[in-house]
């Protein structure tokens, strides 16, 4: 479904599962109210790529961070159709380029009737602007790519996810390993935001098989 524009791919998608039994994406050009992680707004302004993928589920709870793997490095091999191998991940699901955040994945899972597990993958990408943001600098990928046709981009894209998703049984140890040479951060000194009121600080040494941070914090 591709829309104009509405309050959020995430929300659409949610309403959608209830009429559709099968696989299906969202596209906007536009969100009202698009949002990140922890209810974060995503600033959604048109010209940009906002989508929603629906898949039924096959990985059990545990396992899910493996979606925003698989969506990390099928943008990062999309960007490196176009000549850029300087794309980075900042865990659990930012994509960087030059130190300059220009896309996120959120996961949400979905239990239907009880009876069908849907999950929701959520991806916002600064396609042709950035918003100029106190916290983080922020850059757009046709600052940094040729890219002429938008939708040969999420041609490539989509190629590139399913083809990772599909092999996934027997490639899930290479996907770990590829995700974490494009790690920020690994084995320097980080600040983690637990929530609002709670932050932890350590080494990050590693990501776990289930995608959880791995910090050593005063040798433990």
């Amino acid at each position: 479904l591709n829309l104009n524009s509405t309050t959020s791919t995430m929300d659409e998608a949610k309403k959608k599962i209830k009429e559709l039994s099968s696989n299906f994406v969202i596209i906007a050009n536009q969100q009202t109210h698009g949002r990140g992680r922890r209810g974060n707004s995503w600033i959604s302004p048109p010209g940009n790529i906002y989508l929603s993928l629906v898949l039924k589920n096959d990985f059990p709870i545990e396992q899910h961070y493996l979606y925003s793997i698989i969506t990390l490095l099928s943008i990062k091999k999309t960007i490196n159709n176009y000549g850029c191998d300087e794309i980075l991940f900042k865990w659990p699901n930012d994509i960087f380029f030059q130190d300059k955040k220009f896309g996120g994945v959120l996961i949400e899972n979905i239990n239907q009737n009880n009876e069908d597990n849907y999950i929701i993958i959520g991806l916002g990408l600064n396609l042709s602007s950035s918003p100029n943001l106190k916290n983080y600098n922020t850059t757009f990928i046709k600052k940094f790519i040729n890219l002429g046709n938008e939708i040969e981009f999420l041609e490539f894209f989509f190629i590139n996810f399913f083809k990772y998703l599909n092999n996934y049984y027997n490639t899930k140890k290479l996907l770990f390993t590829e995700f974490k040479k494009s790690l920020m951060f690994l084995n320097k000194k980080v600040n983690i935001q637990i929530d609002n009121n709670k932050s932890i600080t350590g080494i990050f040494k590693d990501i776990e098989n289930e995608g959880g941070l791995i910090l050593n914090k005063d040798n433990k």
